[in-house]
Order: structure tokens, then sequence, then C-alpha cells
């Protein structure tokens, strides 16, 4: 999937499933820290429910816990 990020530049935005392969935790917890406000999450027009989140938020987030 692919959306547009604060500069207008195209981003890569991932699936929950993605991002909780990545950070090796479950989808719950993704939707968990994303109603929480850890993880911003990006709406998908057209689409009730779903949510994406920005592949570089996500991997600023795993750098910045090193």
């Amino acid at each position: 999937m692919n959306g547009t990020d604060a500069a207008g530049a195209c981003a890569k935005l991932l699936t929950p499933a993605e991002v909780a392969e990545i950070m090796r935790v479950t989808t719950r917890a993704v939707h968990k820290w994303a109603k929480q406000g850890i993880l911003r999450p990006v709406r998908l027009p057209g689409r009730q429910r779903a949510l994406g989140f920005l592949e570089s938020e996500i991997r600023n987030l795993l750098t910045a816990e090193d």
C-alpha cells in the first residue's frame, strides 16, 4: 500500500499484520497501541475501519528504542 506523507512524497503504508511481524507482537497489540496513541494510524480512504501505518514512523520507533 502507498500513501502520501506530509512532504507530499510517496510513503509506504504497512498493514497492522505487517507492523506486528516487524515488531514481533500480535496484531491486537498493534491496535491497542494505536488506540493509546503510541502508534499513529492512517485511515485508509473508502474503508470504514481500515488502518495503515507509515513504514518510516515504525522504523523510527524501532531505532529509537535501541
